[in-house]
């Protein structure tokens, strides 16, 4: 979906560093006043299927539980409620792009496989789409009304397949020959039902490789030639962990800013910093330049807040650096990117109670019509009474 910037790209993003959001925010609530846009490019899951998202740690709890070990006793009546209910074919077990990233710094090869495993059987490597694509779709959807040019996008699975689905990689895998692309003629000849179920377990092992990890030299030569680079994503949540930091540092510097309006102050910077390709791309996309958009104050605030992802990502950063106290990490980009996807486009979520605490203050969970847990012992009884909070094409809010 993304193309190189040109210079009309640049030039934009220069008008954008001039972009202001003022207007005085003491609260960290949520601006649930603001009608959420759903991209209706983002194709959703059917409106009978519960999607649920874990984060790791409690990934890591299931595995346990599969094991017997003691620490995941308590966690072995859950395990069974999610068999049973994958097993129904109601409920769809999701993960995140973060949990591919999360998952390599598990060092023991006994751990990571005994977590593929559990992940393999609830999950099947069922993940939700790239983060930055649902960003790209949610930003297409809020500059429709003013649009001057019809959207140049296609429509998006929110649910797919494995890493590259969780990484936004939307391509094929081809068989390329002297005259180009003969997947399909190589198929026929290969027999089609030999080759796709051989093209399967080829996928399906893949995917195994990649979450246990390489088990050795040539197993991760063969990964990375499918493009396994889990060295580059630590190193892009590195460089926007900076980004946090460094504002961190001005607000240590003068602590009065986070007595401000640092809500619309966040929200700048994350046009600025997370918008920084999307947001100029779109605009040429669309006909648009950065000045369609000043329409006053509250126009700005709209435009952040009515897109779901990015009015979950606001909340947590907001109370993030509203707290002088907090020490950022790695871990709270990958947590703030993973919410940012499951709290508006999955029916629950079981995350870690600092995170559930600042939605809930900020009532998101209700916002988005989402079931937030923070203990496996809770999921059971969500499995058996949760509702899809969609309906054909559209969510139920």
């Amino acid at each position: 979906m993304a193309t190189e910037a040109d210079d009309t790209d640049v030039q934009t993003m220069n008008e954008t560093e001039n972009y202001e959001l003022p207007g005085r925010r003491s609260d960290l609530t949520s601006d649930s006043a603001i009608p959420l846009v759903w991209p209706p490019l983002l194709e959703l899951p059917a409106a009978d299927k519960l999607v649920v998202y874990l984060d790791l740690n409690h990934w890591i709890g299931l595995s346990q539980a599969l094991i017997g070990h003691r620490q995941g006793a308590a966690h072995v009546d859950t395990l069974e409620a999610c068999r049973a209910a994958r097993a129904s074919g109601r409920v769809t077990f999701v993960l995140s792009g973060t949990a591919y990233i999360e998952v390599q710094r598990i060092k023991h090869p006994d751990q990571r496989r005994r977590l593929a495993e559990v992940v393999e059987e609830l999950a099947d490597f069922s993940t939700l789409v790239g983060r930055h694509v649902a960003m790209a779709l949610e930003l297409d959807a809020v500059l429709d009304p003013i649009a001057k040019r019809p959207s140049q996008l296609s429509k998006v699975p929110l649910l797919g397949r494995g890493v590259r689905h969780a990484f936004g990689i939307q391509s094929g895998f081809s068989i390329m020959g002297p005259e180009g692309d003969v997947t399909e003629s190589f198929r026929q000849r290969y027999g089609p039902a030999k080759f796709d179920a051989h093209m399967a377990e080829t996928m399906l092992k893949m995917e195994r490789s990649i979450f246990r990890g390489p088990m050795n030299a040539d197993e991760e030569k063969g990964l990375r030639s499918y493009g396994y680079l889990p060295e580059s994503t630590v190193a892009m949540a590195q460089k926007r962990l900076e980004h946090e930091l460094s504002y961190k540092r001005t607000m240590d510097a003068d602590p009065s800013i986070r007595r401000g309006d640092l809500t619309d102050y966040v929200s700048v910077r994350e046009l600025l910093i997370e918008f920084q390709d999307i947001l100029p791309r779109t605009l040429q996309q669309r006909g648009l330049v950065l000045a369609d958009l000043r329409e006053g104050r509250e126009a700005g605030r709209r435009l952040v807040h009515s897109m779901p992802s990015t009015d979950v990502s606001i909340t947590l950063k907001s109370a993030w650096h509203r707290n002088g106290q907090r020490e950022w990490a790695t871990n709270d980009i990958f947590d703030i990117d993973a919410l940012s996807l499951a709290m508006p486009y999955c029916d629950v979520v079981v995350t870690e109670k600092a995170c559930a605490h600042i939605l809930r203050t900020a009532k998101i969970d209700q916002r988005m019509n989402t079931a937030l847990l923070t203990n496996l012992q809770e999921l059971p009884e969500v499995l058996k009474s949760s509702m899809s909070k969609r309906v054909p094409a559209t969510l139920v809010m």
